[in-house]
């Protein structure tokens, strides 16, 4: 009976013990499944991290490495100390920046050695190219004191075996047009050449255009070729028995001063004298004849007035007459459609509709000066006595009696002047230019004794003269003083065209071409030095002429088309001399002579001229 209860006592003690243990173990389970629950949706602190998490992203597409690297520890543990991850020793800085150090300086090294040899290969690489196609010498120095070789000079053929003392034409410059030679497939000449058609020809006139050319013959007769004037090369005479004096291009018309004083309206393009409906007259058989060109009527003139000279820029002519006074009128056929001020009549400035084409009217503001009394009215109006005009492409210089200097047009550049704002930009009445007076001395007066204009450059000769010297309206009679004259430049200088030895877009403040008066010759009278004055001068788009009194010539400015006549391309922004004239006796020897001036230097009856892209020489009768 004991056994019995014992054995049920043990049997309840065992069941009760499982059971406990069944619900242990069940807790166990559900707290760890709440524990992993609760891990799971926990997220990591800022200084909880794990390298799985970390380096995730380099685990598809980088090797593992179980290390991190110190960059990202330093940014993702914000307990990392460099110090205590083994910090590089000042000795091994040291040597860090003695090899810094040496690095930059051999690449400095390096990197002008690199120029140096770049240049010198520049510089020899005619004589490298011709010794390694075995066309010639290496040719540098030899290294023996004394003897220094010189560069080859590479000489034109040449066609005319006629030399300089026979008269005729030589053209150089820019060829699309036809204007420079009679070979249409010569884009350029790049020195003068004779022109055959031209050669035992004296000429009075010779003016380069953009698409034609024109010259006037010993009898006044004009002729003309060129692409613009009937699409060949090959010169025609036009006008005959008219007396042509002189003629300009200007908007697709030769204006022509005849030897009656009167303008000629010729159409340059030989389709459009066709068809133009010119003057007619009676030949010697009584029959009509219709003349190729119209006249310019003369309004406004007084009775025996005249035309005395003229000039013209891309749409505009600008004329002075025998008493002083300048007119002026828009050229071409066709109404302008944009003004800049370039007449002088306050009624066609920038802002209004230009004059009509071919219709002069008088610039009353530049022939006429207002003086004023002590109460500042009017006291009486007096007339101003004009002594030349100059235009450039879309501006106007004039010169008076006084040797004052008057300018207006287009002043974008500063070739007027005058400071350069939005204001003056335009200045569409005569306005005088007072910025002269900064050049001489306080008691002096800055005479202005000659302009010029060309493109967007303006020039003027500059003289100084004493107060107590001026004697209004008689500059003839006025006494010569010791200073001597200078030349100032303004306008637009990037390719040179000024002539002071810079490349500058805009230049209102007259700069002196110092280069102009450096040349000097010996006065065996006085036995002193003596100043060479200028002769002649010529400005044509972009660069000048001028021949000085001892026959030698000057030229600077663009050379894109090769006008200069030098064989290169390269733009000279000062007073230089050009090579001579090419002979066809020239050899390479003849460069070589020691004793050979290789400058240019005319004749008396030797002119030179500066178009828009191309240039001349011409013979008039000695």
């Amino acid at each position: 009976m004991v056994a019995m209860l014992v054995r049920g006592a043990r049997d309840t003690v065992l069941v009760a013990a499982q059971r406990m243990s069944a619900q242990r173990v069940g807790a166990q389970r559900r707290w760890l499944s709440q524990a992993v629950a609760a891990r799971s949706k926990r997220r990591l602190t800022e200084y909880e991290y794990d390298d799985a998490e970390m380096l995730r992203s380099r685990l598809d597409t980088e090797p593992y490495y179980a290390k991190r690297d110190k960059e990202q520890q330093r940014d993702q543990d914000p307990g990392y100390d460099d110090e205590a991850q083994g910090a590089s020793s000042p000795d091994e800085l040291r040597r860090f920046r003695r090899i810094e150090i040496i690095k930059g300086l051999a690449a400095g090294v390096a990197t002008i050695g690199g120029l140096m040899g770049g240049y010198s290969l520049y510089a020899n690489w005619p004589r490298l190219q011709a010794w390694w196609y075995n066309t010639g010498e290496l040719g540098f120095d030899s290294g023996e004191p004394g003897k220094k070789r010189k560069r080859g000079v590479e000489l034109p053929v040449l066609t005319n075996q006629n030399d300089s003392s026979v008269p005729g034409l030589y053209l150089w410059g820019d060829n699309t047009e036809y204007i420079t030679s009679m070979n249409k497939n010569a884009v350029d000449v790049r020195f003068p050449m004779r022109h055959d058609w031209f050669d035992g020809k004296y000429l009075s006139c010779v003016e380069l255009g953009d698409t034609s050319a024109l010259a006037i013959d010993t009898h006044g007769d004009l002729i003309q070729w060129g692409r613009g004037f009937n699409g060949g090369s090959t010169p025609e005479v036009t006008i005959r028995g008219e007396g042509l004096r002189s003629a300009k291009f200007s908007n697709g018309i030769i204006y022509a001063l005849n030897k009656h004083n009167e303008v000629l309206i010729i159409p340059e393009s030989k389709e459009n004298q066709a068809s133009l409906a010119g003057l007619q007259s009676r030949n010697w058989l009584l029959q009509k004849v219709e003349k190729p060109f119209t006249k310019l009527s003369l309004t406004g003139f007084d009775k025996g007035e005249t035309v005395r000279s003229f000039d013209v820029g891309k749409s505009h002519l600008v004329l002075i007459t025998d008493k002083g006074r300048a007119f002026t009128c828009a050229t071409g056929f066709e109404q302008l459609s944009k003004s800049f001020g370039q007449f002088g009549i306050p009624q066609f400035s920038h802002l209004k509709t230009p004059p009509k084409p071919n219709k002069l009217y008088e610039i009353v503001l530049l022939n006429q000066v207002v003086h004023y009394n002590s109460k500042n009215k009017i006291d009486h109006v007096e007339n101003r006595v004009i002594e030349k005009v100059a235009c450039g492409n879309n501006h106007t210089m004039a010169l008076d009696s006084n040797g004052e200097l008057f300018t207006f047009g287009q002043n974008t550049y500063g070739q007027l002047a005058h400071p350069v704002s939005y204001e003056t930009e335009h200045i569409s009445y005569p306005k005088k230019v007072d910025i002269l007076n900064k050049h001489v001395k306080r008691a002096m007066f800055p005479e202005v004794l000659d302009i010029h204009a060309g493109g967007d450059t303006s020039f003027c000769e500059v003289k100084p003269v004493h107060m107590y010297q001026l004697v209004k309206g008689s500059t003839s009679q006025r006494p010569q003083v010791d200073d001597e004259s200078f030349v100032v430049g303004f306008g637009t200088a990037l390719k040179g065209q000024i002539g002071n030895g810079l490349f500058i877009h805009a230049q209102f403040d007259p700069v002196r071409l110092k280069e102009l008066e450096k040349f000097q010759d010996f006065n065996e009278a006085t036995g002193e030095m003596d100043r060479i004055h200028i002769k002649e001068w010529s400005s044509g788009e972009e660069h000048s002429f001028v021949k000085l009194d001892n026959s030698d010539v000057l030229y600077w400015g663009a050379n894109d088309y090769g006008q200069l006549g030098t064989g290169k391309k390269n733009r000279i922004p000062k007073p230089t001399s050009p090579p001579s004239l090419i002979e066809p006796s020239f050899t390479a020897d003849t460069y070589k002579d020691l004793t050979f001036a290789n400058r240019l230097q005319l004749s008396e009856n030797q002119h030179i001229v500066a178009g828009a892209k191309a240039s001349a020489i011409y013979y008039t009768p000695k």
